[in-house]
């Protein structure tokens, strides 16, 4: 994967406490910082994917229990429940 140079500025406590953490770890600045931010975007991801299993399991639920039998009627049911998730 091609690396592109990236300038942030932090706080001079900061910096010394990442370049604490990377030396414990046998990593240069660059990784601890790119293994930091890799690990946030994946809990990121994993939030959003709990949140869609919830939902789906949120209108799945609702969806027998008021007779939705098809894709169609699931899918009507669906735009709904997100409707009525919108207007609160």
């Amino acid at each position: 994967m091609p690396t592109q140079i990236v300038n942030i500025s932090l706080p001079e406590e900061l910096v010394k406490k990442i370049d604490s953490a990377a030396q414990g770890e046998y990593a240069s600045r660059s990784e601890y910082i790119r293994q930091a931010v890799l690990n946030r975007l994946r809990t990121q991801e994993k939030d959003v994917w709990a949140a869609l299993e919830e939902a789906s399991a949120e209108v799945s639920t609702t969806a027998q229990r008021l007779g939705y039998k098809t894709d169609q009627d699931f899918e009507q049911l669906a735009k709904q429940v997100r409707k009525t998730n919108r207007s609160k």
